[in-house]
């Protein structure tokens, strides 16, 4: 049994369009029924290079609190949430259900950024990097001190926008990835196969989609766009394969922001990657 999650993640990036997003989606696509969890603001200590710690550390736990009960009871949770930092939640909630989890992240970010090296201190830039046991502490400890995945069980697809310090990281840690343009010289198969090929020893994934892998020409409704990027049918067949062809237990669809859509294309998109997501699961 599926059950939807939401939450109006914000402040890991700061995007205010963020905040109504999913009031938004709830109202354009009623039979989704997001159970939706409130972002969670608390006292600020300020921080250059971690805006806005606490809040998201708040509504993280929250988010990894229920998504961990939602697969303790045997559901199947689909994160429909705001900004990127959401997933440490989603992800934490996984990675404390499960011993040896699988991560496939799908972003035009490699994310994997720390405190030490972000430029931004936007943490909508750290998930994965949190997520493995790098960075502020207070971020890798939600549910459990352990780190929720493994460098080795993560593949990135669709990157096209990479800090150096990130570059060095993937290198460093041997993670997975495909950037958008090697997707494009290799072709999509490829990259699915040898994606399914890499995971297939695992009995658990989570995959995080950022709309943002989208080429924003076409889907403008993300905070942070990079030029290029997937086409619909691509990523439809991209979920559709992971998603049949791994045992998939959660997903995220995060970074919705319809401050920027156009004509409810990028909404349109979202509920159609829920319904895909749900169907498949």
């Amino acid at each position: 049994m599926n059950h939807i999650f939401g939450c109006p993640m914000h402040y890991g990036v700061g995007a205010p369009g963020l905040i109504n997003s999913l009031d938004y989606l709830q109202s354009f696509c009623p039979e989704l029924d997001i159970d939706i969890l409130p972002e969670i603001t608390r006292p600020e200590e300020n921080l250059s290079n971690l805006k806005h710690l606490n809040s998201v550390i708040a509504s993280c736990s929250q988010i990894a609190e229920s998504g961990y009960h939602a697969l303790c009871k045997g559901e199947s949770p689909l994160y429909i949430t705001g900004d990127h930092s959401s997933a440490i939640g989603s992800v934490s909630a996984a990675g404390t259900y499960c011993e040896d989890l699988g991560l496939i992240w799908i972003d035009a970010h490699p994310d994997i950024n720390t405190d030490k090296t972000t430029v931004t201190g936007n943490i909508h830039g750290m998930p994965v990097a949190a997520l493995i046991g790098m960075g502020e502490q207070s971020l890798t400890r939600i549910l459990s001190d352990k780190p929720k995945v493994k460098p080795s069980n993560i593949v990135m697809l669709g990157l096209r926008d990479i800090d150096p310090p990130e570059m060095a990281f993937l290198n460093k840690l041997h993670i997975r990835y495909y950037t958008w343009q090697q997707m494009a010289t290799l072709g999509i198969q490829r990259c699915i196969d040898e994606t399914l090929q890499y995971l297939s020893h695992l009995q658990n994934v989570h995959i995080s989609f950022d709309i943002d892998v989208m080429d924003p020409a076409y889907l403008p409704g993300v905070s942070v766009p990079v030029p290029g990027g997937l086409l619909e049918e691509e990523a439809f067949t991209l979920m559709h394969q992971l998603l049949t062809g791994l045992p998939v237990i959660s997903c995220d669809i995060v970074e919705f922001n319809k401050d920027y859509d156009i004509s409810d294309r990028t909404a349109t998109f979202a509920r159609q990657m829920a319904h895909q997501i749900l169907t498949d699961f």
